[in-house]
């Protein structure tokens, strides 16, 4: 008797599962925070668009337009709680506003954006790694100093960390930084995942600036004298080399 009520707690568990799959649906768009099942004909010519998957690999199109959305087209809204991972999907988007926020000058909240330029100093710093030690310029001080900035959703960004970390171990006196938003907890899931050895620095939002319009990644190689020789956006075998030839050169000196 025991037994039988164990099986039919586990069937309607199951039941209970497969209901709830049924009536969550995966909609085709994300726009201004509602989900809809297909596109809809807005008056607006302003509007970005982005790609967004769930863990599961599931992928919608999320389009943010410059203004309210009417209330007819409101109603035509999928209901949150009937979204299978819409957590997951406005989590992303939300993720996306913040990098795009950061990247265009208003971590100090004005537009002026900040850049390492080749043949001058690198900009003071002072940012923390994901085991909460504090780096400024006086730490690398006389050391050759590597810094790549990423976020989660750069594809390019998390495919050729790998490879980097293969530089690390080329050049054992150069320091290897690499530079995101994300909180430490993230950084380490997404750095082990892709075997990324850098040193990593968190919540770094004011360098974040530094990206512009110009994408992510941007690597910027330092010679010991604190002078920016190389800085580079996106990632290729091209740039890769360019910035392997800056860092030997660097370092020889």
């Amino acid at each position: 008797m025991k037994n039988l009520f164990i099986l039919l707690l586990m069937l309607c568990s199951l039941t209970a599962t497969a209901q709830e799959r049924t009536d969550t649906v995966i909609p085709k768009v994300l726009c201004n925070g509602y989900f809809f099942r297909d596109m809809k004909s807005l008056p607006y010519s302003s509007f970005s668009i982005h790609r967004l998957k769930d863990n599961e690999g599931n992928s919608i199109v999320a389009v943010d337009v410059n203004g309210a959305l009417p209330e007819s087209v409101i109603q035509q809204a999928i209901p949150r709680e009937q979204v299978h991972n819409a957590d997951q999907f406005l989590k992303g988007i939300n993720m996306l506003h913040e990098m795009e926020e950061l990247t265009r000058g208003k971590a100090k909240g004005h537009d002026i954006l900040y850049y390492p330029e080749v043949g001058k100093q690198f900009p003071k710093f002072c940012e923390k790694d994901v085991d909460g030690r504090i780096w400024t310029n006086d730490s690398v001080r006389g050391h050759v100093m590597v810094l790549n900035l990423w976020y989660s959703g750069c594809g390019p960004c998390r495919a050729e960390m790998p490879e980097l970390s293969t530089w690390k171990e080329k050049f054992p006196d150069v320091i290897f930084f690499s530079a995101t938003f994300h909180k430490a907890e993230q950084v380490k899931n997404i750095t082990e995942k892709q075997h990324f050895t850098w040193t990593h620095l968190v919540e770094a939002k004011d360098m974040m600036s530094w990206i512009g319009n110009k994408g992510f990644p941007l690597t910027v190689v330092v010679d010991k004298h604190g002078i920016v020789r190389h800085a580079v956006h996106g990632t290729s075998e091209g740039n890769r080399a360019q910035i392997l030839t800056k860092i030997k050169e660097a370092n020889a000196e």
